[in-house]
């Protein structure tokens, strides 16, 4: 599969302890218009530096679901958040929480599935499926030990950012290691 990123921004370069390395990558993947070309892209970087590829999907763990019925107390929920983290929508279309975890990991499993099928032959990959309340924070909480974290464009608008915050803004501020950004030239889903 060709790369269809249209953008790709590296942020944080500072933070790499080897330049000259990647032998690992966090690919942060959701329901986003954008996760098809992140997937692309890890996999690139990764074929080219001889990397292993860790497909990332957060999903909301299981007690803050039945403490609220929803995912998080307020609207920002961790499947939400790893939807924007691969570019879906804030709010509304973009979010695949259900409200319910098995919904949830189920949807979950489907996108990694899909992210697994988007790699094609390439054989260095693992999947994580990953309770937590927010996925910038488990993202964030994973990066040290990795060399390089992939992630899709916000799709929220700046009011939106602002309001409820932004996984990809979140990772790419906290990220103990190099952050790719990565867009799409047109809708890349991975289902």
């Amino acid at each position: 599969t060709t790369p269809t990123a249209s953008r790709v921004t590296l942020e944080g370069a500072d933070r790499t302890e080897r330049p000259d390395r990647v032998s690992s990558i966090l690919v942060a993947v959701a329901g986003g218009p954008h996760s098809g070309a992140t997937v692309d892209v890890a996999k690139a970087v990764a074929e080219t530096t001889d990397a292993w590829v860790d497909l990332f999907h957060v999903v909301p763990s299981n007690g803050a679901a039945e403490a609220t019925g929803r995912p998080d107390d307020d609207s920002d929920g961790a499947d939400h958040d790893a939807a924007e983290a691969s570019g879906a929508d804030a709010i509304g279309s973009g979010s695949e929480a259900t409200g319910s975890w098995e919904d949830d990991t189920a949807s979950g499993e489907s996108i990694l599935t899909a992210a697994e099928t988007r790699l094609g032959e390439f054989d260095r990959a693992d999947r994580w499926l990953v309770e937590g309340r927010s996925a910038a924070e488990e993202i964030v909480d994973q990066s040290p030990y990795y060399d390089l974290v992939v992630v899709g464009t916000p799709t929220t608008g700046t009011v939106g950012r602002f309001v409820f915050g932004c996984t990809t803004d979140t990772v790419v501020d906290d990220a103990d290691v190099p952050v790719l950004v990565v867009e799409s030239d047109e809708p890349t889903p991975l289902r």
